[in-house]
């Protein structure tokens, strides 16, 4: 078997492999009886056509499969040869078949990862905002309180920002001609609808409809996949209320039978919290520090796959508020999380590379413990939960997963933390 390795764009590699002998012979023969037994050729009965006529009728096919074969035999020692290490996935792209010789090449690609320094980590100075109890905090939290329990109530008047619109929708895909029709709902500048969508739904009244003649719509990927001719009918506009702070409140957040009493207990929630929002924005401020120093390109392959794990993850909360996803601008979303996908890929290469240095390894205990942690999440049985991990190859993942945590806890705990307080402006006297 020879290899040679040869540079392509970015990050990717193309590996060429030759090889002959028995893995070929091996693969031509499984095919050649595969054809024999299953290939119609007109004139001839099933399994009866001579082996010349075979391989001139069925030549492309012949050394596409035989490639096949001979890469999965092969592909694995011919990496392991090269010195690469593929990050994500692998593309066969040429098979080259001399039937005679019994000899065959293919190529294939994949990224590798980025090379990079590891710079000194270690002390890092980092600042946040000074962490300390004061009554805005409180405020804040009742706020997010009331917002977790507001309630959406019908209104009759014009759409604006921040309403919630319910609609019909009927949409025809102009190239096959298919319609589909529904309801569905969004929030009037959250990007839940469509921006084309939304411009037209601002100022419209329950009971207006719109058509939009050529929409464009988008895959998963946020690809164009055709056109389509939209039609909006506005079935109702509501407005979001929030709670009054008052006792009825406080009984139904289960705080105490009076406001005053459910306001303590928020107060002291805040307090008890205090230190841990601390430690996360410390976790945060060196996260943003570690990948600002560091500066490498990411495998396009990863990307892709972060960023669609971070649109799924995206359009199912969406879902949650009842819109249906086929007409969402997956395009808008994937532009808006890419940055997102990047910082997320940078910095697990870079406390990849710190947990390899200073040794830091997982305990039996430590993974145990995890997926005790998984079981409950998913409402799973331990065993059930170690079962999953086990058939889906995902134990070596959870490992990695822990590494990286401790690596972050490592760099926090030896972090230069500068806390800073708010500048108040400074009253004009002469105002």
């Amino acid at each position: 078997m020879r290899i040679s390795v040869e540079d392509k764009q970015g990050l990717f590699k193309s590996l060429k492999v030759e090889v002959e002998g028995d893995v070929v012979r091996s693969a031509l023969d499984e095919v050649y009886n595969y054809l024999r037994q299953n290939a119609e050729v007109e004139g001839f009965r099933k399994g009866k056509a001579p082996l010349w006529i075979i391989r001139a009728k069925f030549k492309e096919y012949i050394r596409e499969e035989v490639g096949k074969r001979v890469a999965n035999a092969t592909l694995s020692s011919a990496i392991q040869e090269s010195g690469l290490k593929p990050v994500a996935d692998i593309y066969l792209e040429n098979v080259e078949l001399e039937e005679q010789g019994q000899k065959l090449s293919y190529s294939i690609s994949f990224e590798v990862p980025p090379e990079f320094e590891l710079q000194n980590v270690e002390g890092l100075e980092v600042e946040i905002k000074k962490v300390e109890f004061n009554e805005d905090l409180v405020k804040q939290r009742i706020e997010e309180i009331r917002q977790e329990h507001a309630v959406w109530e019908p209104v009759e008047r014009e759409v604006k920002e921040g309403d919630l619109v319910v609609v019909d929708y009927k949409v025809q895909e102009l190239e096959s001609g298919e319609t589909t029709e529904g309801e569905t709902s969004g929030v009037i500048g959250t990007r839940t609808f469509r921006e084309e969508i939304e411009k037209e739904l601002i100022g419209k009244k329950e009971g207006d409809s719109f058509v939009l003649d050529d929409l464009t719509l988008y895959d998963v990927e946020g690809k164009p996949a055709g056109k389509a001719r939209v039609e909006i009918t506005v079935k109702s506009i509501k407005e979001k209320l929030l709670p009054e702070l008052n006792d009825d409140f406080a009984k139904e957040l289960g705080l105490g039978e009076t406001w005053a009493e459910a306001e303590e207990k928020i107060r002291e929630e805040v307090k008890a919290s205090l230190e841990n929002l601390r430690k996360a924005m410390i976790s945060d401020a060196v996260a943003v520090k570690l990948v600002q120093l560091h500066q490498f390109e990411v495998p396009q392959t990863l990307l892709q796959r972060e960023l669609s794990h971070l649109v799924e993850r995206k359009v199912r909360e969406l879902s949650q508020w009842g819109i249906d996803p086929k007409y969402l601008d997956y395009k808008a979303i994937a532009q808006e999380l890419t940055p997102q996908a990047v910082f997320n890929i940078k910095l697990r290469y870079v406390l990849e590379k710190y947990a390899q240095q200073k040794n830091i390894e997982v305990s039996i205990e430590e993974i145990q413990q995890r997926i005790e942690t998984l079981a409950r999440a998913y409402e799973r049985t331990v065993e059930e939960m170690r079962e999953f991990l086990e058939r889906e190859n995902l134990l070596p993942v959870l490992e990695e997963d822990i590494k990286r945590e401790k690596a972050l806890e490592d760099i926090v705990s030896k972090a230069v933390v500068k806390e800073t307080e708010d500048k108040k402006e400074e009253k004009n006297e002469n105002t």
